[in-house]
């Protein structure tokens, strides 16, 4: 079973800045509302931060790690990483989650019906789709799972529309993750 006790906080701040204010990011539709520009701050977004903590823009940019390790579990907790059978595979939806919102939950169950699996794809992780989940990596094996997950991921991600700006960088990023992650 998973533990967010375990995750690896390391990976993901050592790929998150601090401040962004880059207009090409889809989070910049929505920044702080003091006139600075920035929508971004050590991975969180000025929308995530709100929901999670409400209007605090001192907050925001203190950035205090107590409250990043919360809102990171909120990503964790969207997609019950508690209660699936793989810390890594968990941590790659986490992840997922963290760096795509709610795209990461309705590509867990698109994949999971692309191994043949009857599920409906409606972005609620609840007892069904991790029952399948569950089942595949007991019968299938944890590396094989990830594995395929890992490619459907990098798949997903070639194809956004704003590859062309921060594909690079994301790749980057996903090979870091499979280094750290597939060694498991």
């Amino acid at each position: 079973m998973a533990n967010f006790q375990k995750v690896n906080t390391a990976y993901i701040l050592k790929w998150e800045g601090g401040l962004s204010k880059n207009k090409s990011d889809t989070a910049s539709k929505d920044c702080v509302p003091d006139g600075s520009g920035f929508h971004t701050n050590k991975g969180i977004t000025w929308t995530a931060w709100k929901f999670i903590f409400g209007s605090d823009i001192k907050g925001f940019y203190e950035m205090r790690p107590e409250k990043w390790l919360m809102c990171y579990r909120w990503y964790w907790n969207s997609i019950e990483g508690d209660l699936i059978n793989s810390q890594s595979i968990a941590e790659l939806f986490a992840d997922w989650a963290w760096a795509s919102g709610k795209y990461a939950k309705t590509e867990m169950q698109r994949w999971l019906v692309s191994l043949g699996e009857k599920l409906e794809v409606d972005g609620d992780i609840g007892r069904e789709t991790l029952g399948v989940l569950n089942k595949l990596i007991a019968t299938r094996g944890e590396k094989w799972m990830f594995e395929s997950c890992y490619s459907w991921r990098v798949d997903w991600v070639k194809r956004l529309r704003q590859y062309p700006t921060f594909g690079k960088g994301w790749m980057r990023r996903l090979n870091d993750f499979y280094a750290i992650f597939s060694r498991n």
